[in-house]
C-alpha cells in the first residue's frame, strides 16, 4: 500500500479518526494525504470586497484550519510522519473524494463515521455510499471516537465468490503489518445449505492463490445475516470488519450488498472496511479542481 486519501471535516468529532489513520498510515508505510471540502457561504450585495477576494481569503483560512487541527490533534506525533494536505471549495465532498482520487490513485480512501443527528447525518451514509457507486477504491470507513488499538483480528464476510479472493488478496497487505488474523466468515440462514462443503472448496481456491498463514475459515447459521455477522465480530472481539460491496443479483445467492454494508455501519463499532466489486464500465472523471495542496 503506497497511498491513503482520507476526508475529514475538521470537527471534534473527526479527531479520534484523524489519530487513528495518522497511526494507520505509519504502520502501513503509506503516504498520508488529507483532504478538507468546505462551501462558500451566500455573498451579500451589500459587500464592498470583491467576491473572488473573498474566496481567496477564505481559502487561506481553510488551509490555515487544516494545519492547526492536525497539529493539535496529533500533537507530538505530528512531526513523525509527513502528511500532505488538500482544501478543496465544494458542496459535494463526495465528488471532490472522486475528483482527487483521481489524481492520486490512492489504494485506500477512510472517512469517518458521524452520529445521526450531526449537521450532515451520518457522514458515511451520505458519502460512503455514494463513492460506491462510481469507485472501485477500497473504503474504510471509522466509527466516531473510537480509541486507536492494533488491528489484531480482522473478520472478512464471504460468499464464496471469485471477486472475494482478489479482496482477500487486498486484505492481506493491511494484515501483514500487524500480523492480524484474518477470520473468513460466511453467515448462511438454513442449515439445508451446503455452507460447510462450499467453505471447504472456497477454502483450497484461496490458498491456492495466498500464501498468508494467519488466517482461519468458518462458517455460522443465522437467521439473520446482519446479527451474525454482529455476533461473531462480538465474539472474536474483531479490531475489523472488511465486506466485498455487490450489486443484488437475483440470479445468485449474494448475501452481502450494498443495502446490507449500509445497515451495518448504523450498528457496528469498528472500522468497516469495505471493496468495491469492479464493474465492467467505469465512468470518465475529470480532475478539474484547483486545490490548494501543503505538505507538512
Amino acid at each position: 500500500m503506497k497511498t491513503i486519501l482520507y476526508a475529514t471535516d475538521c470537527t471534534d468529532n473527526d479527531a479520534s479518526s484523524l489519530r487513528f489513520v495518522y497511526r494507520f498510515s505509519s504502520i502501513m508505510k503509506a503516504d498520508l494525504h488529507v483532504l478538507h471540502v468546505y462551501e462558500f457561504p451566500p455573498i451579500s450585495f451589500s459587500s464592498i470586497k470583491p467576491v473572488e477576494s473573498l474566496k481567496k481569503r477564505m481559502h487561506n483560512e481553510q488551509m490555515d484550519l487544516v494545519d492547526k487541527y492536525c497539529k493539535v490533534n496529533l500533537k507530538n506525533e505530528f512531526q513523525q510522519k509527513s502528511i500532505t494536505t488538500h482544501v478543496v471549495e465544494s458542496n459535494s465532498i463526495s465528488d471532490s473524494i472522486l475528483r482527487l482520487s483521481k489524481t492520486l490513485n490512492p489504494d485506500l480512501i477512510i472517512i469517518g463515521m458521524k452520529d445521526s443527528y450531526s449537521a450532515r447525518g451520518y457522514f458515511s451514509g451520505n458519502i460512503a455510499n455514494a463513492l460506491l457507486d462510481d469507485i472501485e477504491i477500497p473504503q474504510l470507513i471509522v466509527p466516531n471516537r473510537m480509541t486507536y488499538n492494533t488491528i489484531s483480528t480482522i473478520v472478512y464476510a464471504t460468499d464464496f465468490e471469485e471477486y472475494d479472493i482478489l479482496s482477500l488478496k487486498k486484505l492481506v497487505e493491511i494484515a501483514k503489518p500487524f500480523s492480524a488474523l484474518i477470520e473468513v466468515i460466511h453467515v448462511y440462514k438454513t442449515y439445508e445449505y451446503p455452507a460447510k462443503l462450499l467453505m471447504k472448496q472456497f477454502k483450497d481456491r484461496v490458498s491456492k492463490q495466498l500464501t498468508y498463514s494467519e488466517i482461519t475459515f468458518k462458517t455460522i447459521a443465522s437467521t439473520k445475516i446482519k446479527s451474525g455477522l454482529l455476533n461473531i465480530v462480538n465474539e472474536e472481539n474483531a479490531s475489523m470488519l472488511a465486506m466485498l460491496e455487490r450489486k443484488r443479483d437475483l440470479n445468485l445467492t449474494n448475501l452481502f450488498y450494498k443495502d446490507l454494508v449500509k445497515d451495518m455501519e448504523s450498528d457496528i463499532s469498528i472500522p468497516l472496511l469495505v471493496f468495491k466489486k469492479p464493474s465492467v464500465k467505469s465512468g470518465n472523471l475529470t480532475f478539474s479542481i484547483d486545490d490548494g495542496v501543503k505538505m507538512y
